[in-house]
């Protein structure tokens, strides 16, 4: 029986794994740059993305694993769900979240540096070995840095004597070992991390995608309209430049900004035509056609997003009411005593598998998207200068690397948030119960009295209540430095200010200006085109994926 339950369990796993890296090899083909890319960068790229979408979806399996393991009508283990079983069980899921772990930590610090780093060393008078070994001068630093985490992960010590709390499940999770200390401490490391760019993207692209859905474009004729005001005021302003100075030159001030002037026009009246022909384009009249369906998915992302808002307030207060030992164990709570939408979800799902695994996935899925709407609106930037810009099919290749990082870390976060925020009691037992009455033998019978059949928590007995590989592993982060702990917590609350503030912004915000940004995509095409060299354009016929 075992052998039928995990063939089902990674069977499903494979394929929606094989489906993630296709989504991920569609997503970055979808932003890279049409003249400027390079085969190795978009590799590493999609192979990120694929890397962190794979750790994601194991979620679901270890979940399920867990949960086939106990009789629902019972509330015990079945037959063949022995210790031993149960060990090996788990001891494989545990081998394969650190595989994806330590290959995640390399990625974030070789691969992606290297592969930054190694295009940026591109010249033309450079020969190959010259561009790998100064790509790996600079990708040392972060090698180093990764080594002292190592190390510094390796020797920690709890912060803090753990609380002393008679509970079966707290002992065994201080006790069990699941893999190496360091690569906990640099998951924990990479997870802070995420949370940041969990809080300046996600948070606000929860709510700027599905209004982006549901308010739209501007019409054509209105942007029509604005880009022919737009155009007459630039030819005004060049004539009167022009009358002003009839008979004698131009100063340096008014010579810059005739150019500027003369630039705007010529744009403007390639987007004027751009319109024109869009206007009569088959494209234009599918788009009046969808437009309801569009309206209607916004809305649906909107409820889905308020849910996911609502379950996040409901546990961190309920961590605070509830938590089993507060902050010197990370807030963990016992069972959820406040009502969880998602939780509630996900709990009633799981007894029905793969239902479950679907809708993780498309969770999963959703935070993706709504963490690159975030990208997208706000770019890649440093306090307030913007570094990058994202754009469909204009996206250059260290904004592609940068943005897989970004999109890496805050997807690990996401593993932090589902687990203990989202989907507290799911993520910990799935839908294990355990019979909580024994008969005059000692032995848990509950035939006669069903009622005393309840979910497992961390006050059930571990003979029959196994937590999840994913959830020790979050917990033992926490448990044993607290400090993680009260980070990862206190970023639900700087998480939820964020989503609030951005949700606001986003209900008066004007819908999408599709004149202003693809104005701004002309120049940029422009520059990229003029500055790419023919030599250049040559290499890309052979990099170019």
């Amino acid at each position: 029986m075992t052998i039928v339950v995990e063939s089902v369990a990674w069977g499903i796993y494979g394929v929606v794994v094989a489906m993630l890296f296709l989504f991920s090899v569609l997503f970055t083909r979808y932003f890279q740059a049409k003249y400027d890319s390079e085969f190795f960068a978009t590799f590493i790229t999609i192979l990120a993305l694929g890397l962190v979408f794979s750790t994601l979806a194991l979620l679901p399996v270890d979940i399920f694993l867990v949960s086939a393991t106990v009789d629902p009508t019972m509330g015990i283990k079945k037959e063949w769900a022995t210790p031993e079983t149960i060990n090996r069980m788990t001891k494989v899921t545990s081998i394969v979240y650190y595989a994806f772990y330590g290959t995640i930590t390399m990625f974030s610090f070789f691969l992606i540096p290297f592969a930054y780093f190694f295009y940026e060393e591109y010249d033309e008078d450079q020969s190959l070995k010259d561009r790998i070994m100064g790509a790996l001068k600079y990708t040392s630093f972060f090698v180093i840095i990764s080594v002292l985490l190592s190390i510094f992960g390796l020797f920690l010590k709890p912060t803090a004597r753990p609380p002393k709390i008679d509970l079966d499940w707290f002992k065994k999770l201080l006790t069990e070992d699941y893999g190496g200390k360091t690569i906990s401490f640099l998951l924990a490391c990479l997870i802070l991390f995420g949370m940041l760019v969990f809080i300046g993207y996600t948070a606000p692209g929860l709510s700027l995608l599905p209004m982006d859905l549901m308010k739209g474009r501007r019409r054509l004729e209105d942007e029509s309209e604005d880009v022919e005001n737009r155009l007459i005021a630039a030819k005004e302003r060049q004539r009167a430049i022009k009358a002003k100075y009839a008979n004698r030159s131009l100063p340096v001030k008014e010579q810059r900004e005739l150019d500027e002037l003369e630039d705007e026009e010529r744009l403007l009246s390639r987007r004027l035509r751009t319109i024109q022909q869009y206007r009569s384009s088959l494209f234009q009249k599918l788009f009046y056609i969808v437009r309801p369906f569009e309206f209607i998915l916004g809305a649906i992302l909107l409820c889905v997003t308020l849910v996911i808002a609502v379950s996040i307030f409901m546990t961190i207060v309920d961590k605070i009411a509830y938590a089993v030992c507060g902050s010197q164990c990370g807030y963990v709570i016992s069972h959820p005593n406040m009502f969880n939408p998602i939780n509630f979800i996900f709990v009633k799902l799981s007894k029905i598998f793969p239902l479950d695994y679907l809708f993780m996935v498309g969770l999963i899925i959703y935070f993706f998207l709504a963490t690159m709407s975030g990208i997208i609106h706000v770019g890649i930037r440093f306090l307030w200068i913007t570094l990058f810009r994202i754009r469909k099919g204009a996206t250059a290749p260290q904004a592609l690397l940068v943005t897989a990082v970004l999109l890496t870390l805050s997807l690990l976060a996401l593993n932090y948030t589902v687990t203990t925020i989202v989907a507290p009691s799911y993520a910990h037992f799935g839908s294990q119960v355990y019979c909580n009455q024994t008969n005059t033998l000692g032995q848990r019978d509950c035939t006669q009295s069903k009622e005393w059949i309840v979910p497992c928590d961390i006050y059930g007995p571990t003979d029959i209540c196994t937590p999840t590989v994913s959830s020790t592993l979050i917990d033992k982060i926490i448990v044993n430095t607290p400090f993680f702990g009260i980070f990862f917590y206190c970023s639900q609350w700087v998480f939820l200010i964020v989503f609030i503030l951005g949700f606001l912004y986003s209900i008066f915000r004007k819908p999408r200006n599709s004149v202003q940004t693809d104005l701004q995509e002309l120049v940029d095409d422009e520059e990229e085109q003029s500055l790419l060299s023919p030599s250049r354009r040559q290499d890309e016929r052979y990099h170019t994926t």
